[in-house]
């Protein structure tokens, strides 16, 4: 009995003591050789203090993970006050690279690389809240499996590139918090996206129609120069459930629009909005956010409970140029 023991004992033995002879597993070279050109680029940052070649595995350090096959398929640096320079164009050594992050780096600067079109597997990008500025690449749409796009809370200027909008798999696109002028592109407001986030930068003109009637649930447009008829976006059986035009110029009459049922949140102030508040938002029950405020407006208010619910705010400052002005809250009490 105690020589089968002392024979199994043994054997773990000889195993831990095999494991620990056997050389950790390396990166692929040319993943390697990119990361490790990558850091010297970014100023050889303390963040990335583990991408070192003396650690051969890459695929155990930090800010990046590895697939079943030991390639690198996502990169990851965040926060990072110590990250210093431009973009390297050595990211697109990565050629398994399938997510990159940039996020919250104040010390990335310099323009998109169009080397990032190498990275043809590339389904999630983000640039988000550096110093990176210049025009977005028209060549960024040569990557057809992207899903995700986040370039928001940079320096970006120039205009949306009209290509984008033919992006097959392109499910959300944040660009918010840039210097972006010139039009929305047409096509780009499709039923495809999830999420379409365009606020706070300089565009202009009218937004694109289209006939789409599928996915769409958030778009945000805000803090724009938009102008123009916007009543295409709630058209019936679009599952809509955010829209934000506020702070634009758009001139309509809303009078008979019919909002989507599902609905949670409808922000249209701040724009030159006339006609009365219809009656179809009686029925959004669902609404939790509205904000109809600082547009021509004119009265009387629809009096079920989905318009007084929201109380007085969401009604104010509506200068009617033409009718009754707008009922006070207080006479639907």
């Amino acid at each position: 009995m105690a020589s089968t023991a002392t024979t199994s004992f043994l054997a773990v033995l000889l195993l831990v003591a095999a494991y620990a002879a056997t050389p950790a597993m390396s990166c692929a070279p040319s993943d390697l050789h990119a990361l490790l050109s990558m850091k010297q680029s970014l100023g050889n940052p303390a963040t990335l203090s583990t991408w070192t070649a003396s650690s051969p595995n890459c695929c155990a350090w930090d800010h990046l993970r590895c697939d079943d096959a030991g390639r690198v398929n996502n990169v990851f640096i965040d926060g990072a006050s110590d990250v210093r320079g431009q973009i390297p164009p050595s990211v697109a050594g990565l050629s398994e690279l399938m997510s990159l992050s940039l996020f919250r780096l104040p010390g990335l600067t310099g323009a998109i690389p169009p080397c990032l079109t190498a990275l043809s597997k590339l389904q999630f990008l983000t640039i988000s809240h550096t110093g990176v500025s210049g025009p977005i690449p028209e060549s960024l749409a040569k990557l057809r499996s992207l899903d995700s796009v986040d370039l928001s809370n940079n320096k970006l200027s120039g205009r949306i590139p009209a290509s984008f909008a033919d992006l097959p798999n392109l499910r959300s696109l944040d660009l918010q918090r840039n210097q972006l002028t010139g039009p929305i592109p047409a096509g780009l407001v499709q039923g495809q996206f999830r999420s379409l986030i365009l606020s706070y930068n300089q565009l202009s003109g009218p937004i694109p129609r289209d006939d789409a009637q599928d996915e769409i649930n958030t778009v945000d447009l805000s803090h724009n120069k938009l102008t123009g008829d916007p009543s295409h976006l709630f058209a019936p059986g679009r599952p809509i459930g955010k829209v934000d035009l506020s702070w634009n110029y758009l001139d309509f009459d809303l009078s008979k629009l019919v909002f989507p049922p599902d609905m949670t949140y409808l922000d249209l102030s701040h724009n030159h909005i006339r006609g009365t508040v219809p009656v179809s938002l009686e029925r959004l029950s669902t609404l939790q956010k509205l904000d109809l405020s600082y547009n021509n407006l004119c009265g009387p208010l629809p009096k079920g409970h989905g318009v007084i619910k929201h109380g007085c705010k969401p009604y104010a400052h509506n200068q009617c140029r033409h009718g009754t002005p707008l009922a006070g809250c207080q006479d639907l009490s």
